[in-house]
């Protein structure tokens, strides 16, 4: 992982030690990344972005979040084809286990989601229909319960244990002492999610990607997406992989019936989601996310493809021909407001 930062005519320093913001206040848009000098790389072919995500061999670092308006079978086969992986989203037992059957007879990897009712119990089911990897999926992963039920999982089952989502060093270094080795990190920074209207709880997303990989924990990033240079700063930040979610949503592989040239998409913790899983509103439980109608984009492919031609760029702006060079390599910039201003197509502006 990346935590230099560029000073001025040449000098250095190295987050959490930085002297030109708070260190726990970064976010994608805060920095840039540094151009470098006497680079050898000569084409963005020349980059090699594969990496071991657990036990997947990824050529790309990028997994589909777990909803129900954007993962399923179709994008399962699409991320497989294209070299990345699909979380599917938590849904009623027998369905998920109904679709892990149908992708493991197509030879097609996913992550399967389960809560922790009967976390262990559908936990086997999956591993008996050849799941490699589970997601416990809930919004706040420092509870104590989420760690001892993924520990205990990982144990009995000899299966990777995926939990989260998580921002600090401090909720890192608890998965990592009960030998959880990876951490879905991200609260409150996805394109569906206002736990921070709700709750006002989160994190800036680019230092809970610094917080939680200085644990040596793999991390996937999960939420702040909104264009390639996003994924590339959390890739050089050190996050394994890039989680996306809102960005896919309306695409042809995405789940969801069309109306009017659009689709549904909401986030799993949206008021409609509830209603449609036996959820309830009340005194004990406020919506954090939203539902939202999106117009269609074609396929998904274009979109992963985007990403993945952004972080090549900055690949090649580094010199690195694979994703530890560029990890090391890479030296961030704190950017200005203006600066941030500054980078935009601004032809028009007057």
């Amino acid at each position: 992982m990346s935590t230099t930062f560029y000073k001025y005519l040449g000098q250095t320093e190295n987050w959490p030690d930085i002297s030109s913001a708070h260190p726990a206040s970064l976010t994608y848009d805060d920095v840039l990344i540094m151009p470098q000098a006497e680079t050898k790389i000569g084409s963005r072919r020349e980059t090699d972005i594969s990496v071991q995500f657990g036990p997947f061999k990824l050529q790309k670092p990028i997994v589909t979040a777990p909803m129900d308006t954007v993962s399923g079978e179709k994008m399962a086969a699409l991320m497989h084809r294209l070299g990345g992986l699909t979380f599917m989203p938590r849904v009623f037992v027998n369905e998920a286990l109904a679709a892990a059957a149908r992708l493991h007879k197509a030879k097609i990897d996913a992550v399967y989601s389960i809560g922790l009712k009967d976390a262990l119990k559908n936990a086997t089911a999956f591993k008996k229909l050849g799941a490699k990897a589970i997601l416990l999926d809930v919004a706040h992963g420092g509870m104590s319960d989420i760690i001892s039920t993924a520990a205990e999982i990982q144990s009995k089952l000899k299966l990777t244990v995926i939990a989260g989502n998580i921002v600090s060093y401090d909720q890192a270094m608890s998965y990592k002492k009960a030998g959880l080795t990876i951490a879905r990190v991200g609260v409150g920074g996805g394109g569906m999610c206002i736990t921070r209207l709700v709750a006002g709880a989160g994190f800036p997303q680019l230092s809970a990607v610094f917080e939680t990989t200085a644990s040596g924990l793999e991390v996937i990033a999960d939420g702040g997406i909104r264009k390639p240079a996003d994924f590339a700063k959390a890739i050089a930040a050190g996050a394994r992989v890039i989680m996306v979610g809102s960005m896919l949503a309306g695409t042809e592989e995405a789940p969801g019936e069309v109306v009017g040239g659009a689709k549904k998409a909401r986030g799993q913790a949206s008021e409609d989601y509830m209603k449609d899983n036996g959820s309830k509103m009340g005194e004990f439980r406020s919506a954090e996310g939203i539902m939202t109608m999106v117009s269609l984009k074609g396929s998904a492919e274009w979109i992963i493809n985007d990403l993945v031609g952004g972080l090549r760029s900055a690949m090649s702006y580094t010199g690195a021909k694979n994703i530890q060079e560029f990890q090391a390599k890479t030296q961030f910039v704190v950017a200005s407001t203006a600066a941030q201003g500054e980078g935009v197509a601004h032809i028009e502006k007057r």
